[in-house]
Order: C-alpha cells, then sequence, then structure tokens
C-alpha cells in the first residue's frame, strides 16, 4: 500500500514540474507584442520604399570664389628690376587697401636710366629722319627710272617700226622687179631666136641682153636692200630689248635701294619702340593698388630690398561684389549635370545636417544654379562647374563673414527624383543616376543627308 501511494504520488508530480519549467522559459506578452511591432513596422517599412520619393545627386566638392574674375586673388608683379626706393607708412598684411593707394616705389638700378634711355631714342629718331628721306628720294629715283624706261623704249619701238616698215615697203617691190627681169628675159630669148632664124640684126640681140642684165642687177640690188633691212630690223629689235633690260635694270636698283631703306627705317622704328617700352616701364615704377581690397601678402617690405623683373611685390585679394562656388565633380557625372540645375550648398564653418535624398529636410545647406560647366578637366578626370545664387530662394547665403574665398564648400546636383526603392536596388547594382526630366535638353541634330 505504500510503496502503491509512493509510486501514484510520484507520478502525479512529475507534470507538475514540467509545465512549471515551460512556462518559465516562454518570453513575456509584452516582448511577444513588441516583436509583432517590429515585424510589422519592418514589412511596412519595405513596402513604403516603393512610394518613399527619393532626390538623386551627384556630389562634389570645391570652395568659394569670386564670381568676377577680376575680383579674385590677385598678385603684382615687378615690371623691371630695381631697389625698393619707398614703402607705405603702416602698410602690413591684413591691411585694407583702396583702388590707386600707394603701396611702394622701385627705383632702376643703374643711375640715370630714363635720362640714357631718352639720349637713345632722340638718337634713333635722327637716324629715323634721314631714313625717311633716303627713302623720298630712293621713291623719285624709282620713278623717275620708270619713266626714263618708258620713253626709252617707246623711242627704240619707233625706230623698229619704221624699219619694218621700209623693210615691207621694199619687199613689196621685188616682185616688180623679179616680172621686169623674166620679161627683158623673155624678150633676149625671142630676139636671139630671131637673130638665128635671120630675122632680125644682132644689134638687137645685143640690146634685148643689154636690158636683160640691167634688170638682173636691179633685181640683185633690191634683193640686197631688203637683206640689209632685216638685218636692221634684228638690230633694232636687239637695241629695243638692251634698252628695256638697262631701263628695268635701272629700276630694279633703285627699288632694292628703296626696300633697304623702308626695311632700315622699320628697324629704327621698332628700336624706338623697345626704347618707349622700356620709358613706360620706368614710368610705371610707382606700386598702386590696382582694386579695393585686402593685403594678402607683401613678399617686398622694407627699403633697398633688390627686386627682379617678375617678382611678386604684393598680392590683393579684392572685395566681393558677387560670390560663387566651384566645384569639382568627376568625369562620371559630367554628362548628367547641365546649367540651370539646383545645387545644395553646404558651407564650411557653417552649421549643417545634410539629407542627400530629401534635400527638403535639410538644415543649414543653401541653394544655387549651376552657371557654367568648363569644357575640359583639371587633368585628374574632374570638371569644375560654376555656381551662384539661386535668386529664386528666399534664404540667401550667408555674409563675408563665413563666406570668405578659399572656404571649402561640398554640395551636391539635384538630378531626377525617384522612389527610395529603386535608389536602394541602383546603388546595389552600381547603376548610374538618371538625368534629371527638367534639365534643357538640346536640339536634335538634323539627320545626314544621304549623298545622291
Amino acid at each position: 500500500m505504500i510503496s502503491n501511494n509512493s509510486v501514484r504520488s510520484t507520478t502525479v508530480f512529475v507534470p507538475v514540474q514540467s509545465k512549471t519549467a515551460v512556462h518559465l522559459v516562454q518570453s513575456s506578452r509584452f516582448a511577444q507584442r513588441l516583436a509583432k511591432l517590429l515585424l510589422i513596422g519592418l514589412l511596412i517599412s519595405v513596402l513604403a520604399m516603393a512610394f518613399l520619393p527619393w532626390q538623386q545627386s551627384s556630389r562634389g566638392t570645391g570652395q568659394v570664389v569670386a564670381y568676377v574674375p577680376q575680383e579674385r586673388q590677385q598678385t603684382i608683379e615687378a615690371r623691371v628690376k630695381g631697389i625698393v626706393a619707398r614703402v607705405a607708412d603702416g602698410l602690413v598684411e591684413g591691411s585694407a587697401v583702396k583702388q590707386g593707394d600707394f603701396i611702394l616705389e622701385i627705383q632702376p638700378v643703374a643711375a640715370n636710366l630714363a635720362e640714357q634711355l631718352r639720349g637713345q631714342q632722340r638718337e634713333l629718331e635722327m637716324k629715323l629722319a634721314s631714313a625717311d628721306a633716303k627713302i623720298d628720294i630712293y621713291q623719285e629715283n624709282v620713278r623717275g627710272f620708270s619713266e626714263a624706261a618708258g620713253y626709252a623704249v617707246d623711242a627704240a619701238n619707233q625706230m623698229v617700226e619704221s624699219a619694218r616698215d621700209k623693210l615691207e615697203a621694199k619687199g613689196l617691190s621685188v616682185a616688180g622687179y623679179e616680172a621686169r627681169k623674166h620679161q627683158a628675159g623673155l624678150a633676149f630669148e625671142r630676139q636671139q631666136l630671131m637673130f638665128e632664124s635671120g630675122i632680125t640684126a644682132e644689134r638687137e640681140v645685143e640690146i634685148r641682153k643689154r636690158e636683160w642684165d640691167v634688170a638682173t642687177a636691179e633685181l640683185e640690188a633690191v634683193r640686197q636692200d631688203v637683206e640689209a633691212l632685216e638685218n636692221e630690223l634684228e638690230a633694232r629689235q636687239s637695241e629695243l630689248e638692251e634698252r628695256r633690260r638697262i631701263a628695268q635694270t635701272k629700276v630694279d636698283t633703285a627699288k632694292g635701294l628703296l626696300q633697304d631703306a623702308i626695311g632700315n627705317a622699320a628697324t629704327i622704328r621698332k628700336e624706338i619702340r623697345e626704347i618707349a617700352v622700356k620709358l613706360d616701364e620706368l614710368s610705371g615704377l610707382v606700386i598702386e593698388a590696382s582694386r579695393d581690397g585686402t593685403i594678402f601678402r607683401m613678399p617686398v617690405y622694407e627699403r633697398g630690398q633688390l627686386i627682379n623683373e617678375g617678382e611678386p611685390i604684393v598680392t590683393i585679394v579684392p572685395e566681393v561684389t558677387r560670390k560663387a562656388v566651384e566645384l569639382w565633380v568627376p568625369g562620371n557625372d559630367m554628362p548628367l549635370v547641365q546649367t540651370g540645375q539646383e545645387v545644395r550648398l553646404q558651407f564650411e564653418g557653417w552649421p549643417a545636417v545634410q539629407f542627400p535624398g530629401w534635400p527638403s529636410v535639410a538644415v543649414g545647406t543653401f541653394s544655387g544654379i549651376v552657371s557654367s560647366i568648363d569644357a575640359t578637366d583639371n587633368g585628374k578626370g574632374q570638371f569644375r562647374i560654376l555656381i551662384v545664387p539661386n535668386e529664386a530662394d528666399q534664404n540667401e547665403w550667408p555674409s563675408e563673414r563665413f563666406l570668405r574665398q578659399g572656404v571649402r564648400v561640398n554640395g551636391w546636383v539635384m538630378l531626377r527624383r525617384v522612389s527610395l526603392g529603386y535608389e536602394i536596388w541602383r546603388q546595389l547594382n552600381g547603376f548610374p543616376v538618371i538625368v534629371a526630366d527638367e534639365a534643357p535638353r538640346k536640339e536634335s541634330a538634323e539627320p545626314p543627308k544621304m549623298p545622291k
């Protein structure tokens, strides 16, 4: 009995202990509800990613600059070699200057250099006057020789024409003398036949023979005259060419002398201009402030200091009337950037919290507009874009106290709005961003015409 009861109680007690252990290892109701809420929140977040908007952007870094190039940092260099003769009192780095304020004066190393240059200038001006006089004389010589050549050639042409006319006239008479000789010869032959037949006397034959001889002699004389006239014509033509050559030689010689005189005068004028440039440089030995601004660097600061030509004297940072930002964007994003796009800017030294995908909730950032894009990179695959303030945005850029030239800037060029899920998918797959719909597009070029 006792043993049976012990066994029964034992069998009853074991289930009670097992049920209590299961309850001890189970989570509390609060933890279970929290886990369910987190799971539901995760599912809602994943679904919301497909609909939440996301602003794509192209990030770049840069600095604040002056929009007008003349208002950027300027370095004044020495025009000539010299010695510092005078420096403005109380002028140190950081001093404010106005345009035209005296900074320092340079004295040439060579004594009386300006007076020596003026003496050389006067001597060269006298040489130039002499060269100009020679030019006038040689021009008259060229004109005179050209006119004389024309007269000589005209006279020779007249002589050639006269000889040609004589030759033509004499040549026309040859035919008549040949016909006379022919007739005299026929008459002589006829009289000779008649004499042999006993019809005529011997005297008639002698007369016809004498007439034939006279005609032959006259024809030979005319032919000799024609030959003489041909020789005369050749001589006149040779004389014409000789006169033309001599006249042209004189004209060419005069022109050569004229060109030499012109070249000499040009050389003298060049030397005079060089001396004038040197005198202008000497007149610019007083260095003045080029614009209103602040002295940034002043390596030359004491009297007696030697300055070489081209050595920097003072560096001025002008006052900025219109600020801008230059950003450097990678070449991969450069085709996506267009002028007129909005840019969100974060200035160094100005507290800001930037949300790249939601610029509307960013704090401490400012709006800008892309003004220009460089046509080439900086040699490292980065392209510079110039940003100006967005006039449509009421939140103006910080004052000059915070935006000095050279302040570092982070910028985000605003591109297209997409869903957050698409952006995560794009980032995971490494796809490029999409060009904004509102970005200006260039008109498509006309298709090339096919050859006919």
